[in-house]
């Protein structure tokens, strides 16, 4: 077996990913959808049914934008709902993302054997079997050399895309181009636009409207891009607008081309033709133009397949990464440097559904669930702007927050509710589908993301919950001069306290072996906890077992909605170092929580804290807003506040000097995190009780960075 490796290659550039995304909004769509959008909304309607489609997909697609340019990493649509919204929606969004891919992929493997079958039965070829079975041997065939493709390297994915991508829009940009000339000049454009029909009914143009909108799915691809893009930050938020744009003006484009060829008999023959109007036109256009434009929407369709499998895959490894899929399948290949399981699953169940898929309703029930897909995003894309907004650097943000978004969500509800009335057999089989992957999440999923997301093990103590909570990590040294330290600031602020001992088993061990730790353990914890209620502090212990630290302190600080968390320095010193940080991770990509930090140098007694009258506060002047915040959490002291300049050496010798000499009067110096980076290089003079303070959200590579060196 080959050895492997947890980390994806960087090898696409903007014109990979603008193509990936291209071939997924175009994929087949353009050649095959005129002609029904004409004949649903009538010549002008079939212009207003595009734009105002483009413009609902652009609402959307600036949420994508937005979050792209802040979180770029691989999961897109899962991801995110992991960042805002309780378990178990989390696992839905990402069942919902990969059925959607998985299932389009399989679609548009079927889509192009139907259309070569039939394009080969027109010239005359005929086949020993029926053509069912050829265009299910066909479309396995083509979702196994396409798993291959996405298997042997990222690289591979990237170019194909190009290539093929170039090859299309050269295609159709000429007919789009030739059939508008020849429209203009004859004058058939202006007759297809007054003389034919140009409107029908409002339902049958929002019906119209529903399929056009969900042909835009592709920035939900460009986002799975995210750890395998060249400069994300700056090429992804660019890759979704520019595809969006580029997709709109094809699809204007040979909308007009296709009415300045038939003039007007354009609604009448879309009627009579349907999905094959564009390639009618063609043929009436120039000599073989009808099979020309076949081999453009054949090429797209290869584009659409090669996209949703590599986007498929992808939504696969960040569940598995997450605890929500086997680990199994967030294994990357050493010389490829692939999610190889994940692809490999992918196109088994690809492979499986081409067997027994209708064409026509798998077309439906994807629709269907990238709609869902697009609820969950918008959501996400309101819930992230205002939990993180003032703790993250946004590249873009979408203008005038939060209505656009808000209007990207009820229109995607509205589009839902549209999908019930109009294809009820979509939505029920959609609504099975999401019903398996229930039975699926309770029954095998769901001990894998316990296993990830570190369960409870025990647990004792007050149910009262406080609206200000605190943790702290219960101490290596088993001494409670920390505990005593968070029980104070507890009683002064009015809040709870949470006890929390995180035990560490190797890998290779099960969670169970920590039974005999949490037995050791509990009795102690049980006791201070029943004191401490007993005194009118609201206390709890909760005790995890895990295989990452840094995982259990994630998941519990999330879980219990943590506001200030309390450390001894020496504890989160042996904590930082057993934090394993990927190389090329993002610092707001792992945020340990939104909730302060205090570290507390427990070489000196817990009374130099809890009896301490003043507090000296040493911050840069960026930082000046955390003694607010260091007054609420110590009502009771004097506070001082010194400006520190980090690059002054001397100054920073001279304050700690001057602090020594005022040993008597200042029992607690408190230092910013900006300032602690600087000053912890002294640390071999600070004779005296301090504590380092951070306000806000703190990513774990900072958190590890900041103990750096420190012994």
């Amino acid at each position: 077996m080959s050895k492997r490796k947890q980390t994806l290659l960087r090898s696409l550039g903007f014109l990979h990913t603008f193509f990936i995304g291209l071939g997924a909004i175009i994929g087949g769509s353009i050649v095959v959808l005129i002609g029904p959008t004409i004949a649903a909304s009538g010549t002008t309607g079939a212009f207003l049914t595009l734009i105002f489609s483009s413009l609902i997909a652009a609402i959307t697609a600036l949420v994508y934008t937005e979050i792209t340019s802040v979180i770029p990493e691989v999961g897109g649509g899962y991801l995110w709902a992991k960042l805002t919204m309780p378990r178990p929606f989390p696992f839905f969004a990402g069942w919902v993302n990969w059925l959607a891919h998985t299932l389009g992929g399989t679609f548009y493997a079927l889509s192009f054997s139907v259309m070569l079958t039939q394009f080969l039965q027109d010239i005359g070829l005929t086949f020993p079997i029926g053509t069912y079975a050829i265009e299910r041997i066909m479309a396995i065939g083509l979702i196994v050399l396409f798993g291959y493709l996405n298997y042997s390297g990222i690289a591979r994915v990237g170019w194909f895309s190009v290539i093929i991508g170039i090859f299309f829009v050269i295609i159709i940009v000429f007919y789009g181009v030739y059939g508008t000339y020849m429209g203009v000049v004859t004058g058939k454009l202006f007759s297809a636009v007054t003389d034919s029909v140009r409107f029908t009914n409002i339902p049958s143009i929002f019906i119209a409207m529903i399929t056009v909108v969900i042909a835009f799915e592709g920035y939900e691809i460009l986002a799975q891009t995210a750890e395998e893009a060249k400069s994300p930050l700056k090429n992804l938020p660019k890759a979704v607008l520019s595809t969006l744009l580029a997709a709109t003006t094809l699809y204007v484009l040979v909308t007009i081309s296709t009415m300045g060829i038939l003039g007007e008999k354009s609604y009448d023959l879309s009627l009579l033709f349907g999905d094959r109007t564009v390639m009618v036109a063609a043929s009436l256009a120039f000599k073989y133009g009808g099979p020309l434009v076949a081999l453009g929407g054949l090429a797209t369709i290869l584009s659409s397949i090669n996209s949703t499998m590599f986007s498929s895959s992808r939504v696969l490894l960040a569940m598995a990464r997450a605890g929500e899929f086997p680990k199994f399948f967030a294994d990357i290949h050493e010389k490829y440097r692939t999610p190889s399981n994940a692809i490999i699953f992918t196109t088994i169940m690809m492979s499986i559904a081409s067997l027994f898929m209708d064409v026509l309703i798998s077309a439906l029930v994807v629709g269907i669930l990238f709609n869902l897909l697009f609820i969950i995003v918008n959501y996400s894309g309101i819930k992230l702007r205002i939990m993180y907004e003032s703790k993250l650097n946004y590249g873009f943000k979408t203008p005038l927050f939060p209505l656009i978004p808000l209007i990207g969500l009820v229109t995607k509800m509205f589009f839902s509710l549209a999908a019930v009335i109009f294809n009820p057999i979509a939505t029920l089989i959609t609504l099975g589908l999401i019903a398996f992957g229930f039975f699926l999440y309770k029954g095998f999923i769901f001990k894998y993301e316990v296993e990830h997301e570190l369960p409870l093990v025990t647990g004792h103590g007050s149910l009262l919950r406080k609206d200000y909570r605190i943790m702290v990590l219960y101490p290596s040294d088993k001494r409670m001069g920390l505990i005593q330290v968070a029980s104070h600031i507890a009683r002064e602020k009015e809040g709870e306290l949470n006890i929390v001992h995180l035990i560490e088993v190797p890998q290779q061990t099960p969670l169970s072996s920590g039974a005999k730790l949490i037995e050791r353990d509990a009795r102690p914890l049980k006791d201070i906890t029943d004191h401490l209620n007993e005194i009118g502090i609201p206390t709890r212990y909760l005790i995890r077992v895990t295989h990452s630290m840094q995982d259990a302190l994630l998941a519990t600080l999330e879980g219990e909605k943590i506001d200030l968390l309390i450390a001894d320095l020496k504890d989160a010193v042996r904590l930082a170092a057993r934090i394993d940080t990927p190389t090329g991770r993002k610092i707001t990509g792992e945020p340990i929580s939104s909730c302060d930090l205090i570290l507390v140098n427990m070489d000196y007694p817990p009374v130099s804290y809890t009896r301490a009258k003043k507090i000296i506060i040493l911050t840069e002047e960026k930082d000046k807003n955390i003694i607010e915040r260091i007054t609420e959490i110590f009502p009771d002291k004097e506070v001082t506040h010194r400006l520190v300049d980090p690059d002054d050496r001397a100054e920073i010798l001279n304050i700690i000097e001057e602090i020594k000499s005022h040993e008597g009067e200042v029992s607690v110096v408190a230092f910013s995190y900006s300032v602690w980076k600087a000053v912890r290089r002294y640390r071999k003079r600070m004779l005296f009780p301090f504590i380092i303070f951070k306000r806000g959200t703190m990513s774990i590579e900072e958190f590890k960075h900041l103990f750096t060196g420190w012994r």
